[in-house]
């Protein structure tokens, strides 16, 4: 009789334990008050990130930058006063010289210059947007990652919590077994050891947890000590792309092309600019002139540079030429980095989805299958107590690789 109970009791924690599996197995993990959801992060990195902040302003100061190469500079104003009175040497003022002249000059570039400075200032300003741009994509590729590495380990201290769970009913069977003398003490042991190395295994993975959460917090600017709630979890949804599509809107729209592409022509003005010093500027000015406080006539004048020193010349348009050469190599540069990137990141998205739908439809079954067999021959006598472990162990592996 004693012994019969004893066996009812071990075939109701086995019972127990196989209903805690199932339980885990089928539920699906949630978390606690309002979710974390990736769209309200990227917002918030969109609006707040600092990093992001200083290439917005950079992006504002070059397009303010267009409307200041296309003015001329500022006239100047020139006045000589001659013929002071010897009785007031300090009384610098018109009206203590028996004639003065007021010069006013303006300088202007060789037609041309003017405009093609503009034009350079904005390819530069579209430059600097598609600098912000590529750093937005940037910033929010950052945010993608690491609220996935959170999410990830938020689910992953979850499923260990899990199998704790199912190891502290096992090492209860091992508990009971031994007590009936159908275990030996060393089963029970190697049980509470293997408890003990997953506690370890949530406290490092907590850790980890708390780095991630720590980088979506700074990559949003939001304070460390700000709560981070639950994330939303994990998406099941399948990716459908067409790789070459993606490749030739890469090669299109990607900002990091359109801001090569962008200095390159900036630079080729930059060329025909150069060229435009072989030709003289001009300057142009008047000049009033008072006698003894009435202006009765007035002056012109007129101003040439003269570009002789042709060899400084030749220098600047080789370098802007070779500046503008350099530059178009490297949008192409860009083009055939962005093509393999893309082509890269497609080839691992599509092996990662079929070891998905092997993990789904073989192996974790498998796994969980042989977990529960495991279990019951445990219960059974028919295995012992390691092979039941190693079963544990693998349904954990497996569980959190997929």
């Amino acid at each position: 009789m004693p012994g019969s109970n004893r066996m009812r009791r071990f075939h109701f924690l086995l019972s127990a334990v196989l209903s805690v599996f199932l339980t885990v197995s089928m539920s699906s993990p949630s978390g606690a008050g309002e979710p974390l959801t990736l769209v309200g992060l990227l917002e918030e990195a969109r609006a707040n990130n600092p990093e992001l902040r200083v290439f917005k302003e950079r992006a504002g100061a070059k397009e303010s930058r267009v409307g200041v190469e296309g003015a001329l500079d500022d006239p100047t104003l020139k006045v000589e006063m001659m013929d002071l009175s010897k009785s007031y040497p300090l009384n610098i003022a018109p009206g203590n010289a028996m004639l003065t002249r007021y010069t006013v000059s303006q300088m202007f570039p060789f037609p041309g210059k003017l405009s093609l400075k503009e034009k350079i200032a904005v390819k530069e300003a579209l430059s600097a947007r598609a600098e912000l741009a590529a750093k937005g994509l940037e910033i929010e590729s950052s945010v993608k990652e690491a609220y996935f590495e959170y999410a990830f380990l938020v689910e992953a201290v979850r499923e260990t919590e899990e199998i704790k769970a199912l190891l502290i009913n096992i090492s209860s069977i091992a508990g009971v077994k031994y007590s009936t003398g159908q275990a030996t003490q060393q089963d029970v042991l190697k049980a509470q050891v293997e408890t003990t190395m997953l506690t370890n295994d949530i406290i490092t993975l907590d850790a980890e947890k708390g780095v991630a959460a720590a980088r979506l917090k700074s990559l949003v600017n939001m304070g460390q000590d700000s709560p981070l709630g639950e994330p939303a979890g994990l998406s099941k949804a399948r990716a459908v792309f067409d790789a070459a599509a993606l490749i030739d809107t890469a090669i299109k729209k990607n900002p990091e092309i359109r801001m090569a592409e962008f200095d390159a022509e900036a630079n080729e003005l930059n060329v025909e600019l150069a060229k435009k010093n072989y030709y003289p500027d001009f300057m142009v000015g008047a000049a009033p002139i008072q006698r003894d406080g009435r202006f009765d006539s007035f002056d012109v004048m007129f101003q040439v540079n003269i570009p002789i020193w042709w060899g400084k010349y030749d220098s600047r348009t080789k370098e802007a030429s070779a500046d503008a050469q350099s530059l178009k190599w490297k949008a192409l540069s860009q083009k055939n980095l962005k093509s393999l990137e893309v082509k890269g990141a497609a080839v691992q998205v599509e092996a990662s989805d079929r070891m998905r739908s092997l993990y789904e439809t073989g192996l974790l079954p498998q796994v969980e299958l042989s977990f529960e067999s495991a279990l019951k021959n445990y219960g059974a006598g028919k295995i012992d107590f390691m092979t039941l472990l190693d079963a544990e162990r693998q349904l954990k592996r497996t569980r959190i690789e997929y």
